[in-house]
């Protein structure tokens, strides 16, 4: 009940006699239920949307290829420009090992996310910002 109400909702009972009880929770139009992917990058968890996501990529940091500023690994006969996670939110943690990459895009256009861990996936409800102004950083 406490969860509904944080959410701006309401849960109502509804009992008639030998028919049964009926249970009904009313939420927002402002709140979003999505699919996500649950991520690890520098200890912190962050959640993917699911539908964003094409293809999650198992690579060594062996495969990556720096070209200029460029991060680029193998994927399906040609490269993969790819982002660490961990540097959009100027996170630390181990840059070595076996990573995730998270293919979003199309074919033409697509880019990998490359985190630590792939932990799970979970449906959310996601609600908007209350401070409009609130800036985060590669967060549009």
């Amino acid at each position: 009940v406490s969860t509904v109400r944080e959410l701006g909702g309401t849960l109502s009972m509804d009992t008639e006699a030998g028919r049964g009880t009926r249970f009904t929770i009313t939420l927002p139009l402002t709140l979003l239920i999505l699919n996500v992917l649950l991520i690890t990058v520098g200890g912190q968890r962050f959640a993917v949307s699911q539908s964003a996501v094409q293809e999650i990529v198992a690579v060594d940091d062996s495969e990556f290829k720096k070209i200029g500023a460029r991060l680029l690994v193998p994927y399906r006969g040609s490269v993969l420009p790819v982002v660490p996670v961990w540097e959009m939110f100027r996170l630390s943690g181990n840059r070595n090992g076996r990573f995730h990459i998270l293919v979003i895009g199309t074919d033409t256009e697509a880019v990998g996310l490359c985190v630590q861990r792939v932990t799970g996936q979970r449906e959310i409800v996601v609600r908007p910002i209350s401070d409009p102004n609130l800036k985060v950083p590669a967060v549009i």
